[in-house]
């Protein structure tokens, strides 16, 4: 009885916190309609919990959210499933060090993707990104497939972070907590380069490779569970 209310009261965490994060990014102006997808892995299992389709992030409660297997087999929940849901299935089969997943359609990590090209050093947020992520240039429109999904999670590879062009941006943590500040930290560091575009800066002074893995500790690893703290506050 015991280990069966531990379960319970997982089950009930990992959703709580999935629906805490997607509030979150509708907080931070980071959502995109019914587009996009958080999902956590249910600790030692091969299933997940993921949001479904036809739900806004902003509209999302602890009842909507999905329990799906590595085959895509709705375990639990009265929804349908996403599309996207076949990436996050790929990343976690390739990837099982990954515990959380993140990716919305933002306007900076989608116009990033346009040009396909990777998060440069410019700032301490974008040299935080900078050696840890992937690029995937195989888009065909929306994902329906297997086999593109195992893409994209090749692309992935051992990075936290693949920018998929034409499509948007995916963060992948070992805690829901930092794939989402991950997240944010890659679109404000879009936003930052994006601009700088703009502006005609072509030969922008990039932060040198020593301090590269400085910035990495000091803006993700050490944030993170502060920044959670501190959007849940504000909500």
């Amino acid at each position: 009885m015991k280990e069966d209310h531990m379960q319970v009261s997982l089950s009930y965490q990992l959703r709580h916190e999935l629906v805490l994060a997607c509030h979150i990014l509708v907080s931070q102006k980071l959502d995109s309609g019914p587009f996009g997808n958080v999902s956590v892995r249910i600790p030692e299992t091969n299933q997940y919990w993921i949001n479904p389709s036809g739900v806004t992030f902003n509209q999302i409660k602890i009842d909507d959210v999905l329990r799906v297997d590595l085959d895509g087999n709705i375990l639990e929940g009265n929804r349908q499933s996403h599309p996207g849901e076949i990436i996050h299935r790929a990343i976690y089969r390739l990837r099982p060090d990954v515990s959380a997943i993140v990716h919305t359609h933002s306007d900076n990590t989608v116009v990033q993707s346009l040009l396909g090209i990777k998060i440069e050093p410019l700032t301490q947020l974008g040299a935080s990104i900078h050696n840890d992520q992937g690029i995937y240039t195989g888009y065909t429109g929306p994902v329906r497939s297997s086999h593109e999904g195992i893409l994209i999670a090749e692309a992935l590879g051992n990075y936290s972070v693949v920018i998929a062009k034409n499509h948007g941006l995916f963060t992948a943590s070992r805690t829901l907590q930092e794939a989402l500040w991950d997240f944010i930290v890659c679109d404000k560091a879009c936003q930052i380069q994006l601009q700088a575009l703009q502006l005609g800066i072509k030969q922008a002074e990039l932060i040198s490779d020593e301090y590269l893995q400085k910035s990495r500790q000091e803006v993700r690893q050490k944030q993170n569970q502060f920044m959670w703290t501190n959007f849940v506050n504000s909500l």
